[in-house]
């Protein structure tokens, strides 16, 4: 009992000074949001063309926090995606859809791309309409603004569907 109380102490007093319970190689550091996207859209591409067009499932736009949910029913309907690919596919699909409400609510994805060929700052564009997006907003022009997780998300999207 004694042990345990000292144990007990010990951890407390580690989490004070701010030392982190599990050890530095159980911690994982945040993934790729590239890589990430990457992969949900070769997901979404492979399982959800089985049963329907790619476009069906991207109109009409949703919110973001409905996607896990949507693919949660198709996995029960036969899409060929296991738990940590699900993950993926909703972010991929919640990008998608916040391009749509958020950015399409202005122009469409054919003239994110302009006439400059080759590769392109995606996330400082991104952060620049956040910028413009937020100056709309304030005169009740535009959706709301974008969370930091969101922006990241779309300059990730850019970058995998527009290279």
């Amino acid at each position: 009992m004694h042990v345990r109380t000292l144990i007990a102490a010990a951890l407390l007093c580690l989490a004070a000074a701010g030392v982190p319970a599990a050890p530095a190689a159980a911690q994982q550091p945040a993934a790729d949001p590239v890589a990430t996207m990457q992969s949900g859209k070769e997901l979404f591409e492979k399982a959800c063309r089985l049963c329907h067009g790619l476009d069906r499932s991207l109109a009409p736009p949703r919110d973001a926090a409905l996607w896990p949910q949507i693919v949660k029913r198709m996995v029960a309907y036969g899409a060929p995606l296991n738990a940590q690919q699900r993950p993926l596919v909703a972010r991929y699909l919640a990008a998608q859809s916040l391009f749509a409400l958020k950015c399409g609510a202005c122009h469409e994805a054919t003239r994110v791309v302009g006439d400059q060929p080759g590769p392109r700052d995606w996330k400082a564009l991104a952060e620049r309409m956040a910028a413009h997006a937020r100056d709309l907003e304030k005169k009740g022009k535009a959706p709301a603004a974008f969370t930091p997780q969101e922006l990241a998300d779309i300059a990730a999207l850019l970058q995998v569907v527009i290279p």
